[in-house]
């Protein structure tokens, strides 16, 4: 047989695999991708030495496929004897130590001596100023502070608990901890994973689904990146205000400079892959202020760009510098939510509002100013 068929062969049973990562049958995917996994080893052997691009190519392929089935010993074994090899293109000799450095963690999680709820989530940071294994501090706290806040959400959400302005009960954060795993440097990588507590199987009973946190968080992030109308995030989050903070932890996400071009978010059995950029910000900010009231008769809106200064719930204000004008306070701030505004203090922002009659500043968004623009 010729390269081409078991090469095609080894396409079909991916296909499939995927298709069942699609309908949640991980075990089943994980077979089809050792079948094809195989058949891409043997396309390889069936290629001469002088095809070197294309070795490459086949030659990640499998190791890859191998990986996606969860057999991370043959993996390593196939990259082990082809990076020992002199005939192998640049491309595919760093790929393939990017998924030997992969299936390495993968093995370190299994003996962990702690257990983590099923479906860990990957996070690349990638572009701008990002270096493979390296990122600016201030970038990658802000995002993990943030992808923390939408996971406690996320729980609370799906638990039906009621929204909340501060930060999460003692209940829940005491069951899900968040936990930050170090992972392969490719540009630059993370993964968040929740522990596990004795007490989840009982919370798992009173409700159901709880502890799918990844996978919805996933479709969370999706929805809300793509969504151009804003009918999808509220067909998935009806209730307002954990649709609006959604929204706005989404967007917080995003690129607002040069430091980076994109988040992208996998999870081993979950087939779509969230990759949020510069544009998913614009639809994100697009449909928030297609939601927002309108200024009544007499009023105006503004933008305010600056520094802001300082934030108080419970005073329902905040305060932000802007250049040439001083320092403009805001009201009306007290439905925001500390996960959203908080991380904000002394940053850039744009602060819309509304000039009322009587002069004073009445609150209506906030968001990390774009230093692109």
């Amino acid at each position: 047989m010729t390269w081409l068929t078991f090469h095609r062969q080894s396409e079909s049973f991916a296909h499939q695999a995927h298709e069942k990562l699609r309908a949640g049958d991980v075990s089943a995917a994980k077979r089809l991708f050792s079948t094809a996994a195989e058949l891409e080893r043997q396309a390889l052997e069936s290629l001469p030495s002088d095809k070197a691009k294309t070795r490459g190519i086949t030659a990640v392929s499998a190791a890859a496929l191998f990986y996606k089935a969860g057999d991370f010993e043959s993996s390593c074994q196939l990259a082990y004897a082809l990076l020992g090899g002199n005939n192998l293109p640049g491309f595919a000799r760093a790929q393939l130590e990017e998924l030997v450095q992969a299936a390495f963690n993968e093995r370190e999680k299994e003996k962990y001596d702690v257990a983590f709820l099923p479906g860990i989530v990957n996070v690349s940071v990638k572009g701008g100023d990002v270096l493979r294994g390296a990122a600016p501090l201030d970038l990658i706290v802000d995002r993990v502070k943030t992808i923390q806040a939408m996971f406690y959400r996320v729980i609370e959400w799906t638990t039906a608990r009621p929204h909340r302005k501060g930060p999460p009960t003692k209940d829940v954060s005491a069951l899900f901890q968040p936990w930050l795993l170090q992972d392969v440097p490719g540009s630059f990588q993370f993964s968040v994973a929740i522990k596990a507590n004795p007490q989840l199987e009982m919370f798992e009973k009173q409700n159901p689904g709880a502890t799918d946190v990844a996978r919805q968080f996933l479709n969370i992030v999706q929805i809300i990146s793509t969504d151009e109308t804003g009918d999808e995030t509220k067909a998935l989050v009806p209730d307002d205000s954990y649709r609006t903070t959604f929204r706005k932890l989404v967007r917080n996400l995003t690129p607002t400079g040069n430091e980076f071009d994109s988040l992208e978010f996998r999870s081993a059995g979950i087939e779509d892959s969230p990759r949020i950029n510069s544009i998913a910000r614009t639809k994100i900010s697009k449909v928030i202020r297609a939601e927002q009231p309108k200024p009544a008769a007499g009023e105006l809106a503004v933008e305010l760009s600056g520094n802001l200064r300082a934030v108080d719930l419970n005073e329902d204000w905040l305060k932000v510098h802007v250049p040439d004008k001083g320092e403009e306070k805001v009201t009306g701030v007290s439905q925001q939510v500390d996960d959203v505004i908080g991380p904000m203090v002394n940053r850039q922002v744009l602060v819309r509002a509304v000039r009322t009659k009587s002069g004073s500043l009445r609150f209506v968004d906030i968001e990390l100013a774009d230093e692109r623009k």
